[in-house]
């Protein structure tokens, strides 16, 4: 908040002017600042007292600002060459810009409805010009994690229609929620669990996402929750895995001597199956197994492929089950109930852990090269490799080394564009290197983000290596974000890198070759510019007859003029071309690697 109005929301990362002051709150006090502290509201704080005034004033202030930044991002993407309908953008620019004179006007009048209505339409247009500045590619993952609660399939139909709208390529549907598969599954029924959720009985909705993913082009994974099985507030009680079987529950270290599934007390109210427990793989992997024998998924996408937080481990560390407990003694002549951290047999007690949640992806991978060699493995990580490890038992790194996954979806939680470019780049310099590929998982609907931020963060774990974004999730995606996706980042059609990566250096390098084109004399000189067109045709003959490991030749070559010359190179679109050809180099390296 600057000179009384708010002039900034979101997570930001920002100094405070002398004058300003900054607005915060948890739980409902946030909730009320997020729906009245609009952008140009006018607040006063007389002691412990806030006070929000909202009148048309606060209108054209939003609009005001809304323009000033299309205004900016036109110029931006004049000055940096970028790929954008700035036509477009201009004219929905001056149509906003009509609008708020019209809103003035009315307000004169004393018109104060009429004004409103005028400044959110040029507001929303205002908006618009900026989202058609941003940049949209020719391939890359765009994801969205979906919940269904559609109980027909005239609904699903309904929701695929608003997705495709967006511009996604891809849905992780949620298909085992609180225990229950959302298809009717002979695996459930065979181990005594109910066959289908109770609510979408009567057809299967998998078989219509499935079915109506594909007529739209977007792909379908199967999101599923690999170890959690339900919670309590949901279910009243453990879900019908647990009910069914109590037997493979995870048990936490201070729920030892009690009866019964117990739920975890760091992820408060959540029941697990133990990893280590055989009968619990098995029928996990059956399931896996059923889906990707029945439905033409395009994928598996592997969730709570973990143990719960484990930490601190002297009450919540799992799993102390009576099976977990003996196996491990067996093994190592401890019972690990034993150990502490000062133990020498700790260390081996935490890889043993480990151990039960590494193998399972390795069964799973194993299974589905088998069963269904052309679907995707994709899994939600944490974006810390150690934190991961530490508290939860999950190496993904190992997983990646292993080959046992195609995708990570790195799921950062951060409120601003710089805190999820921070994680993307942790997790591709860390651990993913050139060996996967990274759609990153940002929160902004989950967390009711503004639109912009949702596009900022968008654009910025692409800077920051990412070979595509995933929004959390689609049941709190608004109206306001579909069309912000819509008019940017996602404005034009992509395919997806993991569908064919050779194909997707090819369309991507071509695309880029084009961009070079015309921004040949104005952003990069033209004897640069003729050079790396030639480094990108190259590369283009060589995945075009088989040869992907000397295309990622052809890309670092054309990277290395890029860098030698950067001086030259107009900075911003320097930057660009260096993150797109190191991009369609991993592309080439992972193809040659998969043959």
């Amino acid at each position: 908040m600057t000179g009384g109005r708010v002039t900034a929301r979101g997570g930001n990362d920002r100094v405070i002017p002398a004058d300003g002051m900054v607005l915060s709150g948890h739980g409902g006090r946030g909730e009320w600042l997020s729906s009245n502290a609009v952008l140009g509201a006018r607040v006063d704080l007389a002691g412990s007292v806030l006070t929000i005034a909202i009148d048309e004033t606060t209108y054209f202030y939003g609009v005001e600002q809304a323009l000033a930044k299309a205004g900016n991002g036109i110029t931006s993407a004049e000055r940096n060459c970028l790929d954008a309908p700035l036509a477009q953008a201009r004219a929905a620019k001056s149509e906003a810009e009509n609008l708020l004179a019209q809103a003035r006007v009315a307000s004169e009048a004393h018109n104060v409805d009429t004004a409103v209505e005028l400044a959110e339409q040029a507001r929303g247009l205002a908006e618009v010009a900026w989202y058609r500045t941003v940049e949209s590619r020719p391939v890359e993952g765009r994801g969205v994690w979906v919940r269904p609660t559609e109980t027909t399939p005239a609904k699903v139909e309904d929701t695929l229609d608003k997705i495709d709208a967006a511009g996604f390529n891809i849905v992780f549907l949620e298909i085992i929620l609180q225990g229950y598969t959302i298809y009717p599954s002979a695996v459930a029924a065979a181990n005594g669990i109910p066959a289908q959720r109770p609510n979408m009985a009567g057809f299967d909705p998998l078989q219509v996402w499935v079915d109506g993913a594909h007529k739209r082009g977007i792909e379908l994974h199967p999101w599923v929750e690999s170890f959690f099985v339900g919670s309590q507030s949901e279910n009243g009680g453990p879900g019908p895995r647990l009910t069914a079987h109590p037997e493979w529950a995870a048990v936490e270290r201070e729920d030892v001597a009690k009866t019964g599934p117990q739920p975890s007390s760091q992820e408060v109210g959540y029941y697990f199956l133990d990893p280590a427990i055989p009968a619990a793989r098995a029928y996990v992997e059956a399931l896996y197994r059923e889906i990707l024998t029945r439905y033409e998924v395009n994928g598996l996408h592997l969730d709570y492929i973990r143990y719960p937080v484990s930490q601190p481990w002297q009450t919540a560390g799992f799993s102390d089950s009576t099976f977990a407990r003996a196996a491990f003694k067996a093994e190592n002549g401890v019972n690990p109930y034993s150990l502490t951290p000062d133990d020498v047999l700790w260390a081996a007690w935490n890889s043993w852990r480990e151990e039960q949640v590494t193998s399972f992806v390795a069964e799973v991978r194993k299974m589905q090269q088998q069963v269904a060699p052309h679907a995707q493995m994709s899994a939600a990580v944490f974006a810390d490799p150690g934190d991961a490890l530490s508290k939860k038992f999950q190496n993904w790194s190992d997983w990646v080394a292993k080959g046992y996954v195609d995708v990570l979806a790195g799921m950062f939680f951060g409120t601003s564009a710089e805190s999820v470019a921070r994680d993307a780049a942790l997790m591709r310099r860390t651990a993913v290197g050139d060996r996967n590929l990274l759609y990153t998982a940002t929160y902004g609907p989950f967390r009711g983000s503004t639109p912009d931020v949702v596009v900022d963060q968008i654009q910025a774990v692409r800077d920051a290596g990412s070979d595509g974004a995933a929004l959390f999730a689609y049941n709190q995606f608004s109206g306001a974000q579909a069309l912000a996706t819509a008019e940017g980042p996602f404005r034009t059609t992509a395919s997806t890198p993991h569908s064919d990566l050779s194909v997707a250096a090819r369309t991507s390098g071509r695309w880029t070759a084009g961009l070079v084109a015309d921004a040949t004399g104005r952003c990069i000189p033209a004897g640069i510019a003729k050079n790396v067109r030639k480094d990108l045709g190259q590369a283009d003959y060589w995945l075009r007859i088989g040869k992907p490991d000397l295309a990622a030749e052809a890309y670092t070559a054309g990277a290395s003029r890029v860098s030698h010359a950067a001086d030259a190179v107009q900075p911003e679109v320097a930057k660009r071309l260096l993150r797109d050809l190191d991009m369609y180099r991993r592309w080439s390296l992972m193809a040659a690697e998969l043959g």
